[in-house]
């Protein structure tokens, strides 16, 4: 088995992996929105952002699911709860009202303009990308609430399989709207966090040699390109995204070994893969407004530049942060 420090560094990476798409995927749809992609072809648009979207999220549930266990084994209820809310609910309170004011400023420059008439604007659920903050929040006080039978000795393996059974009978069931909203739809994403705690219990965070790597990432490639339920809803969307994150942990625990330097990039946007999180949209927005002020249109352009900046100023952000004392001021 992998060491603690090499096993980290790969899912670091996959962290990493799952960033860029994220920062990619909201240039792409932001250069959507503010109709550069006019003159490209039919259908163009939605076949690249289907499978952007068909796995990110849940790779970044998955990822968060492998050291749910030993953390919550870690710490007792007070102190995993209090761990929760600085490092999930903080954020998303601070994170969402520093956006609201970004969009306040752009005024109709804006692709989705806020007025001042749509305040008071509450947190909760989740607004915009931070819906996925308070749907990871929920669901770790929902583990945490399962606590002494999860921990269980005797019974905490079969529970862990129990909820993962009850997470996709939920795909199926017939939920009220009401509740996915407040939830910000929590229910469709637990399977995932689920998997990923089931594969923290059982070992499943070796790297890949090299056949099972290349197995993985063929099986990655071949899922993305040819399987017909990407943009589906309930169990078939679970079964592909579950594939696809799988594969994708495989692929890149054995393509960072081989691809060092790569392997290290990507690590080290995974480690901060938080504040780039929080953060891209105001980057990425700022320097698509500026360029189509000054006149220039050139999608490649923008999905480049948007995503550099996107993923690259958040870093310096973190760093000032880091120098000044003020990480946890910012939400990192």
């Amino acid at each position: 088995m992998a060491s603690s420090a090499q096993r980290l560094a790969w899912i670091d990476s996959t962290k990493g992996v799952a960033i860029v798409l994220v920062v990619f995927g909201h240039a792409w749809r932001g250069c959507h929105d503010a109709g550069l992609f006019a003159g490209m072809p039919p259908g163009f648009f939605e076949a690249v952002d289907t499978r952007i979207y068909a796995f990110h999220m849940p790779l970044f549930f998955l990822i968060s699911g492998l050291f749910l266990l030993p953390s919550l084994a870690h710490r007792g209820p007070a102190t995993f709860l209090k761990d929760r809310l600085a490092r999930l609910f903080y954020p998303m309170l601070l994170w969402t009202y520093v956006f609201a004011g970004s969009k306040l400023l752009a005024g109709q420059f804006a692709n989705h303009p806020l007025a001042l008439s749509d305040f008071p604007l509450l947190p909760i659920p989740g607004q915009w990308q931070y819906w996925f903050l308070w749907a990871l929040l929920l669901m770790h006080v929902g583990v945490l609430l399962l606590r002494p039978i999860l921990l269980s000795e005797r019974f905490g393996r079969a529970a862990l399989w129990g909820l993962l059974a009850a997470s996709l009978a939920l795909q199926a069931a017939p939920l009220p709207p009401s509740l996915i909203f407040w939830t910000s739809n929590a229910p469709a994403f637990l399977p995932y966090l689920v998997m990923g705690m089931l594969l923290g219990e059982h070992g499943g965070l070796r790297k890949a040699g090299p056949a099972a790597g290349m197995a993985a990432t063929g099986i990655f490639v071949l899922v993305l390109a040819f399987m017909p339920a990407l943009n589906a809803v309930g169990l078939p969307r679970v079964v592909t995204a579950a594939l696809l994150c799988l594969a994708m942990l495989g692929s890149v625990s054995w393509l960072s070994g081989r691809f060092s330097a790569l392997g290290a990039g990507l690590a080290a946007l995974g480690a901060a893969s938080m504040i780039i999180f929080l953060s891209h949209t105001l980057f990425s927005a700022s320097l698509r407004i500026g360029l189509l002020a000054a006149g220039i249109g050139d999608l490649v352009l923008h999905l480049v530049a948007g995503s550099l900046v996107g993923l690259l100023l958040p870093l310096l952000l973190k760093r000032a942060a880091e120098r000044t004392g003020r990480s946890a001021l910012i939400g990192v």
